[in-house]
């Protein structure tokens, strides 16, 4: 019964901070709630003037365009989540001295809220799929394509975990994170083609980040089926078990990590 009840408490609390994170995060802005649209459309409207009108890049490619939006909104999600987690415990400083909550609902919260900003702007890539030809939609997309969402939202909880603790006491990670960020966004197919790269290894190698594996998934079953894949470059597809493998270590050990620092995360701001 107590379990019962701190689990609810913890819930409705949970509920509080990611409607206040979601708040915070437009308050002062004269169009609010409409960035979390227009950033992603803006960003793709960039990146398909320079990438598709001038360099030519995804030329005879079904879909480009959506499969660019699509990568594009994927990718914003992990990165937003990832970074607003970084600074959320220092960020709750304050809360975490005065009040006793359990620590990891604040990584959490902000994690939460950029999800929510995901779900707007993939209303708007369906938008676009549903206007766009020989789109791959199928009932097997409405398993899929959340089963991935999920995959990705654990790589963003294992990933937040780690940054928050590990911002605590080392604010250089901001600026490494940084820099790692981008080094990530060039590193697997977001804005190029993978058929561009010409080494199957560099593929191989590639597709086993899982963050490239679920990009190209879910393109795969949203805007192209020809897609290249895990199971297109390796013989069998219990290769999956290897970018899974790798997103259930990384959060038992960065899950680990916040929860051992977590009890000096007072002391430590």
């Amino acid at each position: 019964m107590i379990k019962r009840v701190l689990s609810k408490r913890n819930q409705a609390l949970l509920r509080e901070m990611i409607r206040t994170d979601f708040k915070l995060r437009y308050q002062s802005s004269f169009l609010g709630y409409l960035w979390s649209l227009l950033k992603p459309l803006m960003l793709f409207a960039i990146l398909y003037t320079v990438f598709t009108q001038f360099l030519k890049i995804g030329k005879g490619i079904p879909n480009y365009p959506v499969s660019l939006l699509l990568g594009i909104v994927l990718w914003t999600f992990f990165a937003d989540a990832t970074s607003g987690a970084l600074k959320s415990i220092v960020g709750k400083g304050s809360l975490i001295r005065k009040i006793n909550i359990p620590r990891y609902l604040i990584p959490i919260s902000s994690i939460s809220s950029a999800f929510i900003n995901a779900l707007l702007s993939l209303v708007i890539v369906l938008m676009f799929v549903l206007f766009a030809h020989n789109t791959p939609l199928s009932w097997t997309t409405l398993i899929v394509f959340p089963l991935l969402l999920l995959e990705l939202t654990v790589v963003s909880v294992a990933t937040g975990f780690f940054l928050s603790a590990l911002y605590v006491r080392f604010r250089d990670i901001e600026h490494i994170w940084d820099i790692v960020r981008q080094g990530l966004f060039y590193s697997i197919p977001v804005i190029y083609p993978l058929t561009y790269v010409p080494s199957d290894t560099i593929k191989k190698l590639i597709l086993l980040n899982p963050l490239a594996q679920i990009i190209q998934d879910a393109r795969a079953v949203i805007t192209n089926s020809n897609t290249i894949r895990l199971t297109d470059l390796y013989s069998s597809p219990l290769i999956y078990l290897v970018p899974l493998g790798l997103i259930l270590v990384a959060l038992f050990v960065c899950s680990s990590y916040f929860r051992k620092h977590s009890k000096y995360f007072a002391e430590d701001i």
